[in-house]
């Protein structure tokens, strides 16, 4: 039974150190509860036996308290109609449509780092980390790309207030920015069904009889991306960057053989996860590692304590490029594993490849103290400012 004194998430020493804050949660056993009643799956064990059984544990039904007036598709949407939208997707965000992708996307990140490679500093989540996520996902859908700093307030209005008000009631200055980016979106896609284009959005409208998606459908797709994929990029953006800049051993490595950018992407990833906890509601009455959770249960998945589990990697709290490979579960796992990972990945390592072109040497500027913002729906820096030399980088 929870009690005033049981185990609150929001009180892990999560803000300087992600080790000391994980290891508070995954003592608290393989299924804790807290005071308010939500359960959380902290072990690799639980965390897989709920990916393993999608009809067990509902997304759809996880997120039915955000009051979307669209799906968001594919996300909140179970089986057996999930897979008809993961067929149709799947194939556009595959590696080979990254790939012919991959010109565009780099021009725009080398062009974000030269901006500010001639000042000696720069703030690596201002900069750089928010403004290039939202330029490939117009990119994508086709959007012009001049749009991209009201996008940006907008959805950092949304994200940023979500879940503020105990009430559950949005705040005016939220309901106009969704209002303002519901408008936006529709705008976009009554445009591509009048002149479609070669890019995603377009291909979504495309398809026609039994395949074909209902304007809400379509809309939720973009709200999903626009709201889900955005600021997770920005926050892996920083956490990369981060450690790097604390540690010139590993960035002199990835410098001198680019081919390590992957494992190290891949590691700080299994270490940093910006989406930490995903949600899901329990079905129906069910068993995991010993503890009965009834039908109805709000349940948090933890994918950072599974990722940290010492049984599974040797070095589980720290980067160790040899274990790289090792299958973590920052992009989720089962049917509803990330469908922009690929995308994702590719972006990461453009901006590492990118920024060591022009700034290979950096480092934090003295005085400041990285800290991830917390509680937050979000895991991501507040801040990342770097000092570098001038005159002499490549």
């Amino acid at each position: 039974m929870a009690t005033d004194t049981g185990f609150r998430l929001n009180d892990a020493p999560m803000p300087e150190d992600r080790t000391a804050g994980w290891g508070f949660v995954r003592a608290q056993g393989d299924v804790v509860q807290e005071i308010d009643g939500t359960w959380l799956l902290t072990s690799a064990e639980a965390v897989r036996f709920a990916h393993r059984h999608p009809e067990i544990f509902s997304s759809a039904k996880a997120f039915d308290s955000l009051g979307s007036p669209v799906p968001l598709i594919p996300l909140a949407v179970d089986p057996p109609d999930h897979k008809k939208f993961r067929r149709v997707l799947d194939p556009m965000f595959a590696p080979r449509v990254v790939n012919a992708m991959e010109a565009a996307l780099r021009a725009q990140v080398r062009d974000l780092v030269s901006a500010f490679a001639a000042t000696g500093r720069c703030e690596v989540v201002a900069d750089l980390g928010r403004l290039y996520p939202t330029q490939v996902f117009l990119t994508l859908f086709g959007m012009p790309l001049e749009d991209r700093d009201r996008f940006i307030e907008w959805v950092e209005t949304i994200v940023e207030n979500a879940g503020r008000d105990a009430s559950g009631e949005p705040s005016p200055e939220v309901m106009a920015a969704a209002v303002a980016l519901f408008t936006y979106l529709q705008g976009h896609v009554d445009a591509k069904r009048a002149n479609p284009g070669d890019d995603l959005l377009s291909q979504v409208l495309a398809l026609s009889g039994d395949d074909a998606w209902t304007n809400d459908e379509v809309l939720g797709l973009c709200f999903l991306f626009t709201l889900a994929g955005l600021d997770t990029v920005t926050a892996a953006i920083g956490f990369v960057m981060l450690h790097l800049a604390r540690r010139p051993d590993l960035r002199a490595q990835l410098v001198a053989d680019p081919a390590l950018i992957g494992p190290t992407i891949e590691e700080v990833l299994r270490l940093e996860l910006p989406a930490p906890i995903t949600p899901r509601v329990v079905l129906v009455d069910v068993e995991v590692c010993g503890t009965l959770l009834p039908a109805g249960a709000q349940v948090g998945l933890c994918l950072a304590t599974a990722n940290r589990e010492p049984g599974w990697f040797g070095h589980a709290d720290d980067v160790d490029l040899s274990q790289a490979d090792g299958g973590h579960l920052s992009f989720g796992g089962g049917i509803h594993r990330c469908l922009g990972s690929h995308l994702a990945r590719r972006e990461l390592r453009l901006v590492v490849e990118e920024f060591h072109r022009q700034i290979p040497d950096y480092g934090i500027a003295p005085g400041a103290e990285p800290r991830v913002a917390w509680p937050s729906g979000t895991l991501h820096l507040t801040a990342l400012p770097l000092v570098f030399p001038v005159g002499d980088q490549a």
